[in-house]
């Protein structure tokens, strides 16, 4: 009996999640004007510009919710305190939660942020990723890469054993320099 792996699945807007200039931006537009989510589905919601104590809230774009949640699930985004905010076309207000930028990401990354990455091929297409701040996986699947945390979960794909490591310190706020990949190589006896 060969043992069929579990499909991994990209959650919705996962390929835009890592892209620089959107992270970049979510993590400003967190300090002002500000992110809110409303209801019990959490929808992201934004406030204009400079008014970050409005009571307004308006609908954010799915590429931008999605890395706001996936900020808050990496840490780099925290819940803030319970507001109560009006949201286009409902006359009564709902209860909502504030998102602040986390300590750890309210500062930038300093040039000297370089981690020494360590990839592990394991086996063919599996390499174990450790650093001494974050550890992960990346797995093959379909012609390209998955990008793991330590928890399981998919960060995007890559192209290569190095460019999934360079993802997985990006995700964690390092710089990967420099990245050492190893195949271990299994002995049989004939």
């Amino acid at each position: 009996m060969t043992r069929v792996p579990r499909p991994r699945r990209e959650a919705a807007g996962q390929a835009l999640l890592f892209d620089d200039e959107t992270t970049d931006r979510v993590l400003r537009d967190a300090r002002d004007p500000g992110y809110v989510l409303v209801g019990i589905g959490e929808t992201v919601h934004t406030r204009h510009i400079g008014t970050r104590a409005a009571e307004h809230a308006i609908p954010t774009r799915p590429d931008i919710a999605a890395t706001v949640h996936h900020l808050l699930s990496a840490g780099r985004l925290v819940h803030g305190s319970r507001v109560t905010v009006t949201v286009d076309g409902r006359a009564e207000p709902e209860a909502a939660t504030a998102v602040d930028v986390a300590v750890a990401a309210a500062s930038d990354a300093q040039p000297g942020d370089r981690v020494r990455v360590f990839v592990d091929v394991v086996r063919p297409g599996h390499g174990l990723v450790t650093a001494d701040e974050f550890s992960g996986a990346i797995v093959r699947e379909n012609g390209s890469y998955l990008v793991e945390t330590s928890a399981g979960e998919v960060i995007g794909r890559a192209r290569s054993y190095r460019a999934g490591a360079e993802r997985l310190a990006r995700q964690h706020g390092f710089r990967a320099d420099p990245v050492e990949i190893e195949h271990e190589h299994e002995v049989y006896p004939r």
